[in-house]
């Protein structure tokens, strides 16, 4: 046999060995996705019960569980601002244990210094659930009726307005502080320990005003006045609401909530949770569910999660940074 011929029959041997291998890890993968779920799926919701977050969790959990013919058990596991059960998420080696993330996980790349969880390296998007916008409220009968009101009064009295959030590091704190910081203007931000006390301190006219999502229901029936929607613009769920960036240009400031996966978690899997809890949020009952909190459904892809967080990433870092708070 000649150098030539042995040649070539050395090249026919690899691309055989090469075509078995590649056929074999599809079959793999093909088995490991068929197999898949072969136990009851866990959701981890990193709040207390009884929050927006738990509330999502529990709507999805029982059409997915028929879509997948397996269970889904919510389980809440608490604490650190949602580090606790993030990182539960994170290292659990089971296939079977998921996220449900909320904007909380971007804000605390920046508002810890001794994180628990990597949302970069150790967790990866399934995909986002929804978006909530905050809106900028005040009393019925404030002198308050824009953003422009706002920004011309704090000019003319630095420090004399104070704008309400559900607590430090929320997205209320952070829309009243991207206002300052895009603005210029002085603004005493009062951080309450959740929504409720907030929206009685600005409706009994001891705060000037607030910036939170809760609040959306309180506009609706005239309990409280809306000024603008932080999204960056209007939304079909309160269209009459312009964007604060029609006022200031570059704001937008939107919270979510979305499913994650550990990093280890293979590629078919993830594509393939995506793809059936895609399916029940594209569902009435539950895209009027949703809507009814204030929030828009979404249902993305793994990939366009991915870049809508590492956007929020890079946007956030540049406003809580400045801000010099941490939470731990």
């Amino acid at each position: 046999m000649g150098k030539t011929t042995k040649e070539a029959s050395m090249k026919h041997l690899k691309l055989v060995i090469k075509g078995v291998f590649t056929s074999l890890v599809l079959i793999t993968s093909m088995n490991v996705l068929a197999a898949w779920p072969d136990k009851p799926i866990t959701l981890i919701v990193p709040f207390p019960p009884g929050g927006n977050t738990d509330l999502i969790a529990r709507l999805i959990a029982p059409s997915l569980s028929t879509k997948l013919g397996q269970p889904v058990i919510v389980e809440n596991k608490p604490g650190a601002g949602s580090m606790i059960g993030s990182q539960y998420v994170a290292r659990s080696k089971d296939g079977h244990t998921f996220l449900m993330g909320t904007f909380a996980n971007v804000l605390n790349e920046f508002f810890y210094r001794n994180k628990l969880v990597d949302l970069r390296k150790d967790l990866v998007p399934v995909t986002q659930v929804l978006t909530i916008a905050n809106y900028f409220a005040t009393a019925p009968n404030s002198k308050i009726n824009s953003i422009a009101d706002i920004i011309s009064q704090s000019k003319a009295n630095p420090g004399s307005l104070s704008c309400g959030s559900s607590g430090v590091g929320t997205s209320g704190h952070l829309a009243c502080e991207m206002l300052v910081q895009r603005t210029g203007i002085k603004l005493n931000i009062i951080p309450y320990k959740g929504g409720a006390p907030a929206i009685t301190d600005v409706i009994g006219g001891h705060t000037n005003f607030l910036a939170i999502n809760e609040v959306l229901p309180h506009i609706r029936d005239g309990r409280m006045k809306g000024l603008a929607i932080t999204s960056e613009k209007r939304s079909p769920l309160a269209p009459e609401l312009a964007p604060v960036s029609d006022t200031v240009p570059g704001y937008d400031l939107v919270s979510w909530y979305g499913v994650f996966a550990p990093a280890n978690t293979p590629t078919d899997v993830v594509s393939k949770l995506n793809t059936e809890i895609v399916a029940v949020i594209k569902e009435r009952a539950v895209q009027d569910r949703i809507m009814s909190l204030g929030a828009s459904p979404v249902g993305n892809s793994p990939k366009e999660f991915a870049e809508f967080i590492n956007n929020d990433l890079v946007k956030w870092e540049k406003v809580i940074k400045p801000m010099n708070i941490y939470l731990d």
